[in-house]
């Protein structure tokens, strides 16, 4: 995502993403356009300013979450609620990375708070604001922006006896809405990309089938949720029987278990799975355990849960993280980060240009700050560096000894995790 909004900041383009040059269109440009507006607000181009956006959205979220779990069971759940979900490791892992989830979540956040004061409280307005945020988190990161929080809306209507709400007039306009949020972008885009249908049916319909990427097992999410909602995920029992104890607090819950059904339900259909996708239903998860918790606190069901205790527990849970990313983090996996080898291979470089073979790897693009054509065979090479002797090649290991390099002086080598790189110089001193 860094270097997509480089791309775009940089060409001045901002209705078609690029990446190194070519068309992306795998994604709504909604997240790329809030890093370029980053980069130019803060007037530089570095991960500072390309996370930014993604640990702004986190704040914002956490606020809202706890704003929704004050309403639905009080304002101690909602205390809770919100340090629960700033504290939840895979949520706070996204908060600090340039990519889509946290904007994402953001708009999911946003749509069901919307939701509760639009059709728990009855407010037009608020509904207005459901059906805009989920368009926006539909330009966000595509199909989940609309899907998650449409189920959980869903299953929360037919669960108090007001399905046919999905019928009346207001809730179709509110579609009609939500499809005027997203259908200008795309409409844009299609007149001047035709085959760019293609690959938005693509984009959407292959995750249900055996070729998605990252396909996994239908049993996945039963697996890793419980590693990556951790640590407040092995509260949850405690508060979903604390929840069917107290009836004002089960009534209230019927939103989050909604959100974090209609979630699962939809995540396990994919055929894609990946452990980042669960993101958007930590907030679900740490409502439901504000709210349960809160309620076992007030009834005082177990002697050793106290507020004092949840407190401590919370700041520990804090202070651990907290030295961790600051602390462990950088050195336990500096050596997978591109920053170092790519930067190298941008300072030998300089002001030359540059051609990628077999090489494709955003993260590496963004720290040489440049793009450069991507070359898929020998031919391709072969012509390239006839047509312009001055060029640098930028390939890896495996295809370093390719035909058409010989008579180059292999520059740089290096790795870095599981990436690899070899520089190749033109010819004559590098």
């Amino acid at each position: 995502m860094a270097e997509v909004a480089r791309e775009m900041l940089a060409s001045g383009d901002w209705l078609v993403p690029e990446l190194n040059a070519q068309v992306r269109l795998q994604k709504p440009p909604l997240a790329y356009w809030a890093v370029a507006v980053s980069y130019r607000v803060l007037g530089r181009v570095d991960e500072t300013a390309a996370r930014l956006p993604s640990a702004l959205g986190a704040l914002a979220t956490v606020m809202l979450a706890a704003g929704l779990a004050g309403r639905l069971f009080g304002p101690r759940a909602g205390i809770l609620a919100g340090a629960m979900l700033a504290t939840t490791r895979i949520f706070l892992q996204q908060a600090r990375r340039a990519e889509t989830d946290a904007p994402l979540t953001l708009f999911i956040m946003l749509a069901l708070f919307a939701f509760d004061r639009g059709f728990r409280e009855r407010s037009a307005a608020w509904r207005v604001v459901f059906f805009l945020a989920v368009g926006l988190g539909f330009m966000a990161k595509g199909v989940p922006g609309v899907v998650i929080p449409l189920f959980a809306a869903l299953g929360w209507l037919l669960w108090e006896g007001r399905g046919r709400e999905v019928l009346r007039p207001s809730f179709l306009g509110g579609v009609l809405l939500t499809a005027l949020v997203i259908l200008p972008w795309y409409t844009m885009v299609l007149r001047l990309h035709p085959e760019a249908g293609a690959t938005f049916q693509a984009e959407t319909l292959r995750r249900l089938t055996a070729e998605a990427p990252h396909a996994e097992p239908v049993v996945y999410y039963l697996y890793r949720l419980p590693v990556d909602a951790l640590p407040w995920i092995a509260l949850l029992p405690f508060a979903i029987l604390a929840l069917r104890k107290d009836p004002f607090a089960r009534r209230a819950a019927r939103l989050p278990a909604a959100w974090l059904a209609g979630g699962l339900v939809f995540l396990t259909a994919l055929t894609g799975k990946q452990p980042h996708y669960l993101v958007p239903l930590a907030p679900a998860i740490a409502i439901l355990c504000g709210g349960g918790l809160d309620a076992a606190i007030a009834r005082a069901r177990w002697p050793w849960l106290t507020m004092r205790f949840l407190t401590a527990l919370v700041a520990t849970v804090a202070a651990m993280e907290l030295a961790f990313v600051t602390l462990a983090e950088p050195r336990l996996f500096a050596h997978k980060s591109a920053r170092e080898i790519c930067s190298e291979a941008a300072r030998r470089i300089g002001d030359a240009p540059v051609v990628f073979y077999r090489f494709n790897d955003s993260p590496c693009v963004f720290y040489l700050r440049r793009t450069g054509e991507i070359l898929r065979d020998e031919g391709a090479l072969s012509r390239a560096l006839i047509a312009r002797p001055d060029v640098w090649v930028i390939t890896t290991p495996a295809h370093a000894g390719s035909e058409a390099l010989r008579g180059r002086s292999e520059a740089y080598r290096a790795r870095s995790g599981s990436r690899e790189i070899a520089l190749f110089s033109p010819p004559g001193p590098s």
